[in-house]
């Protein structure tokens, strides 16, 4: 799942207990990391996608801060990448 679409869908009870089991605050999340202004640091974002109990993966919280491509594109030789 999409990390900002995660982050929205949370009620604010369950946006406290995901915050606090990231190590991190509602309002870090919702100030810097919600709109990718800030990169996190790589303890919170491995914290993030295990704090999300499998809704989001680490690969998914690069991608929304764009630390890995959204598309995988072929190698040069036509073939399609190994890592999906």
């Amino acid at each position: 799942m999409n990390f900002r679409d995660f982050i929205l869908k949370q009620t604010p009870a369950d946006l406290e207990k995901y915050a606090k089991d990231a190590g991190t605050t509602v309002g870090y999340i919702k100030s810097h990391l919600l709109y990718g202004y800030k990169e996190p640091r790589k303890n919170l974002r491995k914290a993030l996608a295990e704090a999300s109990n499998g809704e989001v993966s680490e690969i998914e919280i690069h991608q929304h801060f764009g630390l890995f491509p959204v598309q995988s594109l072929n190698n040069q030789n036509g073939n399609k990448p190994a890592i999906q």
